[in-house]
């Protein structure tokens, strides 16, 4: 073989084998660098995209969103800066993190009213509660009142509603009464009978009616409504004012005058009585029990409850049933509000909040 063939065989060997090493090798291509990101603390938000393989160069925008209960605070690792996001460009293997702090909590005032004053209670009251709560308010009405509707932040005729507290919040529970005859004695309106005579005295003040009583008296000092009523139920605040507390805060109910009635009467130190007067002449029907459920002294009020249904009549004080007796004597009549002094030289008491309903 010629020197001539030999070195095109040479050559061609050469490019063979350049080729095969090109074709093992491949070209060359850029490199690609991993994105790692994290949450500070655990749980407390996320970041996207999460991560993954980027090639050179590439820029990735990172979003962090805080979870509920949190902010975002900043960005830390391979990132920088306090807005949720930011850009990197992947040069290298890069690891962000986006650190959360706890959201400050947020609190919003709840206040709630009664119309018309006196008429019913909410529960609960009021109060400050976190951003995003929520408040079940029961509407409860008093004596003589049914509840009517929701007003102000909230709405509806059901007892319960439920609030958001998303804000400040105030809400009115309205009721309407259902009395038939009631007196706050915010004011003289003319029906009782106010006097001052030997016997004692009945005046207003300070929205309470007064009635003092002097011992020495021959009767009790009381003053009429002028109402007529058959079956009821009656509700009344007394308290002792001044005097003696060896007394009777009395009501006095189915009354044909002042000879013929009955009486239901708590003292200032603890005891309750229910007589009858007919014709003038004092009929005992529960004699005088002591109750560690009447609250004593002065300035302690009561709340006296008083049932009269046919020939039922009950006496409670406070929510606590005293005593019931079964009496067919009187059927219907007007009630008074009375004071009787049993030591000392007078006593003083004071009734408020009259309501009397329908069984």
């Amino acid at each position: 073989m010629s020197k001539r063939k030999y070195t095109y065989l040479f050559v061609i060997t050469s490019l063979v084998l350049l080729l095969s090493l090109v074709g093992l090798t491949g070209c060359p291509t850029p490199g690609k660098f991993t994105l790692t990101t994290n949450v500070s603390p655990p749980g407390a938000g996320s970041v996207s995209p999460s991560g993954g393989d980027y090639d050179s160069g590439v820029s990735v925008t990172l979003a962090a969103t805080a979870a509920s209960g949190y902010t975002f605070d900043c960005w830390g690792g391979s990132a920088t800066g306090t807005n949720t996001t930011t850009t990197i460009i992947m040069n290298s293997d890069k690891s962000v993190t986006a650190y959360f702090e706890a959201a400050p909590i947020t609190k919003f005032t709840l206040t709630t009213n009664v119309s018309p004053p006196g008429a019913g209670s909410i529960s609960p009251s009021g109060g400050d509660y976190d951003s995003g709560a929520t408040v079940t308010l029961t509407a409860t009405p008093a004596s003589g009142y049914t509840f009517d509707y929701w007003g102000g932040s909230a709405t509806g005729t059901n007892t319960t509603t439920t609030i958001t507290m998303d804000s400040d919040k105030s809400v009115t529970a309205n009721f309407e009464s259902q009395a038939l005859f009631s007196d706050d004695f915010s004011q003289d309106t003319g029906v009782w009978d106010v006097f001052s005579d030997a016997n004692g005295r009945v005046f207003y003040e300070n929205g309470w009616l007064h009635v003092i009583n002097y011992t020495d008296a021959l009767v009790c000092t009381y003053s009429l409504a002028y109402q007529y009523f058959a079956d009821f139920i009656l509700e009344v605040e007394t308290k002792l004012i001044d005097g003696t507390d060896d007394n009777w805060h009395q009501v006095e109910v189915r009354e044909r005058d002042e000879f013929n009635y009955y009486n239901f009467g708590i003292s200032a130190d603890g005891y309750y009585e229910i007589f009858k007067v007919v014709n003038g002449e004092k009929i005992v029907l529960v004699a005088p029990t002591y109750s560690t459920y009447i609250n004593q002294g002065w300035g302690a009020v009561n709340l006296i409850h008083i049932e009269c249904i046919g020939s039922s009549l009950s006496l409670s004080v406070n929510g606590h049933t005293l005593t019931s007796v079964t009496d067919t004597t009187f059927s219907a009549g007007d009630i008074g509000l009375a004071a009787s002094s049993l030591a000392g030289t007078f006593t003083e008491v004071a009734f408020d909040n009259l309501v009397v309903t329908a069984p």
